[in-house]
């Protein structure tokens, strides 16, 4: 017989899967705004791309806690140890085992994806602020002491 609160795990990884997708293809989109980006400084289209994968991010860990609860009562249910592929394959009917296993996979292979989309997008937004931090000019001790004179006479 199928375990219930399994069903609602699988569909549960299936939801993370759905925001997983987007978050990668808005990775994805960052990625290629940056790489097309001039030497001027990060694009303001980056920084909306952020926000939104911020709130895909927020959506997320609802659902991974939610996850957490009910493999917390499929632990306290079975007796098991903990939540394992390899626990709880002696558990699950073959079926539902498989559909868990491949839910997991699924979900990791994106989560590596991801992963590593971003350390490709952190490297050029830091290329891309050294940059932008070199290309300004520096004011010398003299221009500042006189900056400071003109704003401190304003006061």
């Amino acid at each position: 017989m199928k375990n219930i609160i399994i069903e609602n795990i699988i569909h549960n990884f299936e939801e993370q899967g759905q925001l997983c997708e987007k978050m990668a293809a808005r990775a994805q989109e960052q990625l290629d705004i940056l790489q097309q980006a001039d030497k001027s400084g990060i694009p303001a289209q980056v920084m909306d791309i952020m926000t939104g994968r911020q709130k895909l991010l927020e959506d997320l860990q609802v659902l991974e806690a939610e996850n957490r609860s009910l493999q917390e009562q499929v632990i306290n249910e079975l007796g098991i140890n903990e939540f394992t592929l390899s626990q709880l394959e002696a558990k699950l009917e073959d079926e539902q085992f498989n559909h868990l296993q491949v839910m997991v996979n699924q979900l990791g292979a994106m989560l590596k994806s991801i992963s590593e989309i971003d350390d490709q997008n952190q490297t050029l937004m830091k290329e891309n602020l050294i940059r932008t931090n070199q290309t300004k000019p520096r004011a010398n001790n003299q221009q500042a002491s006189v900056a400071y004179n003109q704003a401190k006479e304003l006061k």
